[in-house]
């Protein structure tokens, strides 16, 4: 992960605010959308670790993760007066997580309902992460995606309705999962470790690429292993794609930060971001210490 007052990190939360501005303005972004999107990514990864990882997370780290998430929330501008201490100021980021914790629920059980366009998105995203399985394997994995989101949202995304079976077989995976990586895996060393971006950007054009891809191969260079090692024969086998293929399509040159996003945004919010960004450089330590 990079440094939050990195000039990627930087450059890359400059590059967000500007994409989401344009629709913040318009009224098609509101404020609590934001909050709850922040509360999303603060909540869910310590939710399913303390579930299925081979131990929970401590204070410390769940301090932790409210932190950061809190200091992006900041980066972002996102306003949090629906919090009970925003006026007084929050001791930590535990307290500041378990009160956002608080208003996410209550904000899901007021707009969380069932609508085509969420069942149109959840199909969408779920092709894409089961892309290269089989067609008879995907509505498996569609089940177990459903035994897994909880009842709430899968009501609100229209998915099926898994049996007991797939309930518990499902839970019974990832028990066992569990199980082994507490008593059968030793420590993973950091050269284990997966890279799906490259650290640095290339010294030439100044772009970065993907490493890993999951569907089609965005971003990906085509290397020689890339297009004709063993991976890459299981992917023609079935008729995937794999870096190279179509030309240009998929950039194989990689991306630049200030590029991020759809095409008619190409090129576009330097001034914007060149602001956010002079904000973002002059901030300091903790975000609960400058309250």
């Amino acid at each position: 992960m990079n440094d939050p007052s990195s000039p990627r990190a930087i450059q890359a939360i400059s590059r967000m605010n500007f994409l989401h501005g344009r629709y913040h303005k318009a009224g098609k972004i509101l404020n609590s959308d934001m909050l709850y999107t922040l509360s999303v990514f603060a909540l869910e990864p310590v939710r399913w670790i303390n579930k299925y990882e081979w131990r929970t997370l401590t204070d410390i780290e769940r301090c932790a993760s409210g932190t950061y998430w809190k200091a992006m929330g900041d980066a972002m501008e996102i306003d949090m007066s629906v919090l009970p201490s925003c006026s007084s100021g929050w001791k930590d980021g535990l307290q500041w997580l378990e009160e956002v914790e608080t208003w996410s629920l209550v904000y899901e059980e007021q707009h969380m309902t069932s609508s085509e366009n969420n069942a149109r998105l959840a199909n969408a995203n779920l092709d894409v992460i089961f892309f290269n399985l089989p067609s008879s394997m995907k509505i498996i994995a569609k089940n177990a995606v459903s035994a897994i989101v909880g009842e709430r949202l899968r009501r609100a995304m229209i998915l099926p309705e898994p049996c007991n079976f797939t309930h518990r077989a499902v839970h019974a995976v990832l028990m066992i999962r569990r199980f082994i990586l507490l008593y059968c895996c030793l420590p993973r060393p950091n050269f284990f470790r997966k890279e799906r971006l490259s650290r640095k950007p290339d010294s030439q054009t100044g772009h970065y690429n993907a490493i890993e891809y999951l569907s089609y191969p965005w971003y990906v260079k085509p290397t020689w292993l890339r297009r004709w090692g063993p991976w890459a024969f299981v992917l023609r086998a079935i008729g995937r794609k794999v870096p190279g293929d179509d030309g240009n399509r998929y950039a194989p040159e990689g991306y630049r930060l200030e590029e991020v996003g759809p095409e008619s945004q190409k090129g576009k919010g330097g001034p914007e971001m060149e602001r956010t960004a002079l904000r973002l450089q002059h901030r300091k330590g903790c975000p609960f210490t400058s309250q």
